[in-house]
């Protein structure tokens, strides 16, 4: 636990629709199973959701939907998944191919009666950031972080985003997204004295 934490506090939002194509670049050649990896990143990019309470998905959840409601682990509250974007749906009904309604979607190799663990994806995105100098951050925690960052600049609404992310304070959820330096730094430009 104490690893997927510190990765959390290094994690880093992609901020450029180019930074989210060369992610998806690199899982679709540089990892051992793209379509499982690419769906994930989907998912979390497009939902915000952390990469526990993807991998607990299962068949019933999502075969043949829109959305789905979970509950999530931390909070246990639930949360509305948009499954018809990105393809999602899509690549959500290949895996699901000759897969039971309890099978979840994203088994282990090892135990195919149980999902990916956590630490899995970590160490694949740890992996991903080392390919490539501009992903320097980069961590499964990024795609919750990601959807944070994207949202907010296309829409502004802190206060939705921060009910979203079941955060205390506006300014933790900047933070959080990586806003409050990029905002103050914007402010300065062209400022002189």
């Amino acid at each position: 636990m104490t690893a997927q934490r510190g990765c959390n506090y290094d994690s880093k939002p992609l901020k450029t629709k180019q930074e989210i194509e060369l992610v998806r670049e690199l899982i679709k050649t540089k990892t051992k199973d793209p379509l499982r990896n690419l769906t994930i990143f989907n998912i979390g990019i497009n939902n915000g959701i952390r990469t526990n309470d993807i991998l607990k998905l299962k068949v019933s959840d999502v075969l043949g939907k829109d959305a789905t409601t979970i509950i999530e682990s931390k909070t246990g509250k639930q949360r509305k998944l948009r499954l018809n974007v990105a393809n999602i749906k899509d690549d959500l009904a290949d895996l699901c191919k000759n897969k039971n309604a309890t099978d979840y979607v994203f088994t282990s190799y090892k135990d195919p009666k149980q999902p990916i663990q956590t630490v899995t994806i970590y160490r694949l995105f740890k992996r991903l950031s080392s390919e490539h100098p501009c992903l320097h951050g980069l961590t499964a925690h990024s795609m919750r972080r990601t959807f944070g960052y994207q949202y907010y600049k296309l829409t502004k609404d802190v206060v939705g985003l921060m009910k979203m992310f079941n955060h205390s304070s506006q300014a933790v959820t900047l933070r959080y997204i990586g806003i409050e330096q990029e905002e103050l730094d914007e402010s300065l430009k062209g400022f002189e004295l």
